[in-house]
């Protein structure tokens, strides 16, 4: 299964101030798969809303999901249509996921408390269990269930990728631990393609999550892949981790 498997950031940060358009991947997809390239190429990076942020310096704009209380996509303002993207393996391609979890205090904002790291989750949903062709990030707090079966097993999760003992929201991922308090030396999408043999051929295939997790070294990560089926039973994508309601901050 190996088929088995700073300083100062010089980006320019733009906020939309009392932006209430969110955008809801479910409903609107089902019409239009570029509804979110539209959104983002079109509106976003012309004058902002609805997105909450655009980045010109990281390529990347973060837009509130109507679907869920706090969930947010981060998403390329460069046209990447999903995991299975070349684009996304090239050295200049920002890493996306590092972006993604440094905006999760948007997330945060929108919660009546905070949630600790390891309640937090980014997730891909690969290209069989997605509905729209561009890349986007969701943003979200993980599912108690989730939440608990990987607690139950991060002691056991190494510096490589190997298969957790028991699945994770009905997936069997492999899994591995990354140190630190942040995800800019740790890029999923290249480390995923460095265990394929054919990464061209099978990338597409591929859900990827990412957890945060407090380890008794201290603050980090723990990274999730599988392979989505080819016909999704239920969703079968990495968002499957993920409570867009939010249960883990409610009292």
């Amino acid at each position: 299964m190996n088929d088995a498997l700073a300083g100062m950031r010089g980006s320019l940060l733009a906020l939309a101030i009392g932006a209430n358009l969110f955008f809801n991947t479910q409903a609107a997809s089902a019409a239009d798969p570029d509804a979110l390239w539209k959104i983002v190429h079109e509106k976003c990076v012309v004058a902002i809303a609805p997105c909450a942020v655009v980045d010109p310096a990281e390529h990347a704009a973060v837009l509130k999901d109507r679907n869920g209380v706090a969930q947010f996509l981060l998403i390329p303002t460069d046209k990447i249509t999903g995991v299975e993207d070349p684009a996304l393996l090239k050295p200049e391609t920002p890493n996306f996921f590092a972006d993604a979890w440094d905006h999760r205090d948007l997330m945060q904002a929108k919660l009546p408390s905070p949630i600790p790291q390891d309640a937090i989750s980014l997730a891909v949903n690969a290209q069989t269990a997605r509905s729209q062709n561009q890349l986007h990030i969701h943003i979200d707090c993980l599912s108690p269930e989730a939440r608990a079966a990987i607690k139950a097993q991060s002691g056991s999760v190494g510096a490589e990728w190997a298969p957790l003992a028991a699945p994770v929201a009905g997936h069997l991922f492999l899994a591995r631990r990354v140190e630190g308090d942040s995800l800019r030396a740790f890029n999923p999408f290249r480390s995923i393609a460095a265990t394929l043999s054919d990464p061209a051929a099978s990338m597409y295939r591929r859900n990827v999550v990412i957890v945060g997790a407090d380890f008794t070294s201290g603050p980090g990560f723990i990274a999730l892949t599988d392979d989505a089926p080819a016909v999704p039973m239920g969703y079968g994508g990495g968002e499957d981790v993920q409570d867009h309601s939010c249960a883990v901050a409610r009292p």
